[in-house]
């Protein structure tokens, strides 16, 4: 299965971007509603998404995993199984202009139907969900479903 590949330019400093997709507060303020997220002192940890009415079902879901590596405004890599097994997702960061280039990948899936499924479905939520954080953090903007 090929990888999942996004980028996109923030006008923010790489602090601001980092602090927002390596904490619950800054998960939940952009794009989920009761993430959980715990960083151990190795950058290791553990992170629980969670998102309630999503979509045009109303689904609750509930996705996670390990965190592999958080260094502070460089990288975010995380795994959750949104598919058949695990895959891993890493947010990297860096300076450019006058903010940041996110740099988003996604790899593992493997040519199950469940898995390629699951990788078109993120392909496309991974490019909205960098556009939701680049108008939060840009402007403030927050798009929730119950509004």
């Amino acid at each position: 299965m090929p990888d999942i590949n996004h980028k996109t330019y923030i006008k923010v400093p790489l602090e601001e971007v980092y602090k927002t997709v390596s904490t619950s507060q800054g998960w939940n303020a952009w794009f989920t509603d009761d993430t959980s997220l715990e960083i151990n002192s190795d950058g290791t940890g553990e992170i629980r998404l969670r998102w309630t009415n999503f979509g045009s079902d109303n689904v609750n879901i509930e996705d996670g995993g390990k965190i592999i590596e958080a260094t502070p405004n460089k990288k975010f890599v995380f795994q959750w199984s949104p598919g058949e097994q695990n895959s891993t997702v890493t947010f990297k960061l860096e300076s450019y202009k006058d903010g940041t280039l996110v740099v988003l990948n996604e790899t593992g899936y493997t040519n199950s139907e469940k898995d390629l499924r699951a990788c078109i479905g993120c392909a496309v939520g991974w490019g909205e969900a960098l556009t939701l954080l680049k108008i939060y953090l840009e402007y403030g903007i927050v798009y929730k479903q119950d509004l």
